[in-house]
């Protein structure tokens, strides 16, 4: 259904969207259900290129986040706090490619990315990546992270024809560590991706649909699943909201 809906898209491929890939940048996040993304893409068909890779156009991600064992990375989020980190590791399962990934969200709210290579994913953080972390994560050192939490999900990406901006939809969510578990089948995480703030057709069309943005990153939502005696009263709204949204 949904690959029937991207059909109809024009395609574009990773070399062709350079100037879209944003590694600073401004997010926006949404959370619908998934019921209603095929209206979603038809309205945005004429306005968007499809990412398109080898004749796909859906991809599975594999991501592996890490975490003091106080879960200082979470609590950050949950305050609220500005220059705050995420660290993970993804694999990009249809292209067999693996890579550490820091996020930085500034005092200014832009998003840094950066990343390197590495070979495979594992829950030991090799030399090289160790180094990578020790100049980029602040003062926090990379020898008391931990693997906390394993996301999985499949995902497609929309470029904007005539701006830079990139529009990810992310699906079957599935969050697990050790023997917690969550799944959410019938909501799809969308993120707009921009250089700087403006009114896109996505962002248009979330406001009429009355979508408003805001919404827990994966890694918080995740956390929740498989830890529920964490902390977590201010995300509680918002997790109720997306709890219900997933509901069949």
């Amino acid at each position: 259904m949904i690959e029937r809906c991207l059909d109809s898209f024009s395609k574009i491929s990773l070399n062709d969207m350079a100037s879209a890939r944003l590694m600073n940048r401004i997010d926006y996040k949404y959370v619908f259900r998934r019921e209603e993304l095929a209206n979603v893409l038809s309205t945005l068909q004429p306005f968007y290129h499809v990412l398109r890779l080898s004749s796909k156009t859906i991809f599975r991600y594999d991501t592996l986040y890490f975490d003091t064992p106080e879960r200082l990375f979470y609590h950050q989020h949950l305050h609220g706090k500005l220059n705050r980190y995420k660290v993970r590791v993804r694999r990009y399962v249809d292209t067999d490619t693996q890579f550490l990934e820091v996020k930085l969200k500034d005092n200014k709210r832009r998003t840094t990315k950066k990343r390197i290579a590495i070979e495979d994913i594992s829950l030991d953080l090799c030399p090289i990546s160790t180094d990578f972390l020790s100049s980029t994560i602040g003062n926090v050192s990379p020898q008391v992270l931990k693997p906390t939490l394993w996301v999985y999900y499949h995902r497609f990406t929309l470029v904007n024809k005539t701006c830079p901006e990139r529009v990810t939809f992310d699906l079957n969510l599935w969050f697990r560590w050790q023997d917690q578990s969550g799944i959410y089948p019938h909501i799809v995480v969308a993120e707009a991706k921009q250089n700087q703030d403006l009114r896109s057709p996505f962002t248009t069309l979330m406001r009429e649909m009355g979508v408003r943005e805001g919404g827990l990153s994966k890694y918080c939502l995740g956390l929740m699943c498989v830890e529920p005696s964490i902390k977590a009263n201010l995300f509680k709204p918002m997790y109720h909201k997306i709890t219900q949204l997933n509901e069949y």
